[in-house]
């Protein structure tokens, strides 16, 4: 008799950054969805602020896949998407910077990242997300969503939960140095990734309920040995960012780890392996998604 009566599961999600990556939310939620795990709160940051939002408005996992794909199909990501991803998290690139100016096909632009905030400009990341979503109001959303950004000036972690979604969701999404930062009352904000990646510690604050984490972070796991001081730092920042993120994902009741491996964050063309994968991890966190506390 108690069981027929157990109250029902309040689910929340927390969907992380990480460009292509992210893409295995959408495994996930076709899976969740799949089981009919009702969903009662989305927070996202980066990629997962895109497609959580996605998700949030058009409650349905297999539009978000549809119109991602018609997105990576399209002529403006053909035009644009090529070029605004080539930047990539790959250290091969950043051994020889005459690849990075080979890639973009004009110099100028390498120029540009060391006397601009950003190599570019905003509008195109607007225009990419115009092509997701309408420009609507938090409130219009079929499943309450909020997103998380960072101020570059004060180093605040900053979470919208109201007012228009589209200018919250390019505040998460504006990659540091690649977009130019979001500019609001006396802010200047970037992608949601520099404090959090995975916005556990938010989704805690807003919304009660069984914090179910989706972490698409890059394994740390690197056969190469690195030579250079730049390729040093990087790995230096990687490992921190790595222990941190540990850290803010113990605040979480399941972590689901997609087995994304170390893929870059710019290849969008890995849109159905990202999926596949995020699949996998979803059903084997199942058991721990559906136990009730």
């Amino acid at each position: 008799m108690n069981i027929l009566h157990r109250k029902e599961i309040q689910h929340v999600l927390a969907l992380g950054g990480g460009g292509a990556r992210g893409l295995a939310h959408i495994g996930v939620l076709k899976v969740l969805q799949r089981e009919g795990i009702e969903i009662k709160g989305v927070v996202g940051t980066s990629m997962g602020a895109i497609v959580g939002a996605m998700f949030a408005y058009y409650g349905d996992a297999l539009e978000v896949e549809e119109i991602i794909r018609k997105f990576l199909g399209s002529k403006f990501h053909e035009k644009f998407g090529k070029t605004f991803f080539v930047l990539s998290e790959n250290p091969d690139v950043y051994r020889e910077p005459g690849k990075i100016i080979k890639r973009l096909g004009d110099g100028f632009i390498y120029l540009k990242a060391a006397s601009k905030k950003a190599i570019f400009s905003r509008d195109i990341l607007t225009d990419t997300l115009g092509f997701l979503l309408p420009d609507v109001q938090f409130k219009e959303m079929r499943i309450p969503f909020a997103c998380i950004s960072t101020d570059i000036m004060s180093g605040k972690e900053i979470i919208f939960k109201s007012g228009r979604l589209m200018p919250a969701v390019i505040a998460s999404s504006s990659i540091p140095g690649i977009v130019e930062p979001f500019r609001t009352s006396g802010s200047l904000l970037v992608d949601g990734s520099t404090t959090s990646a995975v916005p556990v510690a938010a989704a805690r604050k807003i919304f009660p309920g069984k914090l179910v984490a989706v972490d698409v972070s890059m394994e740390l796991k690197r056969d190469e040995q690195p030579s250079t001081a730049l390729e040093i730092a990087m790995r230096a920042n990687e490992i921190t960012s790595f222990h941190l993120n540990q850290v803010q994902l113990a605040g979480a009741d399941v972590v689901i780890h997609p087995k994304v491996g170390r893929t870059n964050w710019a290849n969008f063309d890995k849109l159905d392996e990202m999926i596949r994968t995020g699949e996998i991890a979803a059903r084997k966190s199942l058991p721990q998604v559906k136990k009730h506390n």
